[in-house]
């Protein structure tokens, strides 16, 4: 862990946050940092630990206070009928066990996900996610005690350095502004309109996609030799494509670029084929308690749906299916499902 944060090197802009991994993902910080890191002054609300943009943290600690306010509940009525008698008795299964791992007390171990903000002058972390872990053994406790230190020495503490490509090119380093807002742009894209595969010229026929990168441009068209505009919207597409693969976002099935990719959060034979894994294997007496682990799950995946799938598309699937409640975390790396 680095003495002091980037209290005194310049900001990295906020065009080329896209290009570092640690910017889209929940940061797994010692709290100290998350209350020492300097905010930013182009944007409110992220924050730098050597240069690296954070917006999003992943902590976990006991709980040693808590402020109780007025709770909000929605209550649906479900028609009593031979055919949704099992659905409610999943729904109750599944509220009392949500219940369980959502009613804190004090001394409980708790992980919390979520964006960090600041509050009447006070730092805070605004909870996506939050749940207790039951721990008896101390295991996700020591496993977190040895995995961070190991991510402060290969990630953390080495600051981001803008790639040197991206210096080397003035014709590519123009892009770099837009390519980032173009990936976040065709993942919006991709989600809202359902889409679970494409190829990669689809996307070049996209208009909203195809301004942006002219827009992008525009400042730097006083040298036209360097890139054609059709070779430059190629670049600018296949660099926002391998920024979403390097996410887990978009993956293929084979090594040809060329050939189809799909989208890991729209794919439903991946996700039958995740979910099926889980539900089989959580009734098994190995992963009964635990839930299986991330590797597991990734080996069922690549033998039952593509050798070609990496384990951060399925780690990027499992966030997707948590957040939407298809599953839970039972501790560090361990999934189950209802």
């Amino acid at each position: 862990m680095s003495a002091t944060a980037t209290v005194s090197e310049a900001e990295v802009p906020s065009v080329l946050w896209g290009l570092n991994p640690i910017f889209s993902a929940f940061a797994r910080l010692y709290i100290k940092d998350i209350l020492e890191m300097t905010e930013s002054k182009q944007v409110p609300g992220i924050f730098f630990y050597n240069r690296h943009p954070i917006k999003q943290v992943d902590i976990l600690g006991t709980l040693v206070l808590i402020k109780e306010r007025n709770a909000f509940h929605t209550y649906g009525d479900f028609e009593s009928s031979s055919c949704g008698l099992d659905l409610i008795e999943q729904i109750r299964k599944l509220q009392m066990a949500v219940h369980k791992k959502t009613n804190l007390q004090i001394g409980d171990l708790v992980r919390v996900r979520g964006s960090i903000r600041v509050y009447r002058q006070q730092r805070e972390i605004k909870a996506s996610l939050y749940y207790k872990v039951d721990d008896p053994a101390y295991e996700v406790q020591i496993a977190r005690l040895l995995e961070l230190p190991r991510l402060y020495r290969d990630i953390y503490d080495k600051p981001f350095q803008i790639p040197e490509e991206t210096k080397s090119s003035q014709g590519v380093a123009s892009l770099f502004g837009s390519v980032s807002v173009l990936s976040e742009k065709i993942r919006a894209f991709l989600l809202r309109n359902k889409i679970q595969s494409f190829y990669k010229q689809d996307l070049e026929t996209v208009e909203e996609f195809v301004d942006l990168i002219r827009q992008g441009t525009a400042a730097e068209q006083t040298d036209s030799k360097p890139h054609s505009f059709s070779s430059l919207i190629r670049e600018s597409f296949l660099e926002a494509i391998r920024i979403l693969e390097n996410k887990g976002v978009l993956f293929q099935k084979s090594k040809n670029p060329n050939d189809m990719y799909y989208v890991t959060e729209q794919d439903r034979e991946l996700h039958r084929v995740t979910l099926k894994v889980l539900k089989e294997d959580c009734k098994r007496p190995k992963y009964a308690e635990k839930g299986c682990h991330l590797r597991h799950i990734h080996n069922c995946v690549n033998q039952n749906y593509s050798p070609y799938v990496t384990e951060i598309v399925v780690r990027c699937l499992l966030d997707w299916l948590e957040t939407n409640s298809d599953i839970v975390t039972t501790m560090e790396g361990y999934y189950t499902v209802f």
